[in-house]
């Protein structure tokens, strides 16, 4: 078994230790997602993150290099300098 949270409930419910519940709608009001794989556009970018946070709606921003994680938060930053941008990695 494994102690990550999704797949140890998951476990847990097929066992029938646990109940899983199943969400089949979305909230009322509820924008569909949307997911983009680009090349870097630093236009399209800034674009993007306007449009969402105009909204109070909220961006994940995926980036795969995690020595060089910080130094893309900051050029994120500087696109978007009032923004509150968070970093989060598994090292």
């Amino acid at each position: 078994l494994t102690a990550t949270p999704i797949p140890r409930t998951l476990h847990m419910s097929m066992l029938g230790v646990r109940d899983l519940s199943v969400i089949e709608t979305p909230p009322e009001n509820r924008f569909p997602v949307q997911t983009y794989v680009l090349e870097q556009n630093t236009n399209f970018i800034k674009e993007a993150l306007e449009r969402e946070l105009s909204r109070d709606g909220q961006v994940f921003y995926l980036y795969n290099k995690v020595q060089s994680i910080y130094e893309k938060r900051e050029q994120l930053q500087m696109l978007m300098p009032d923004a509150n941008i968070a970093v989060a990695h598994g090292q």
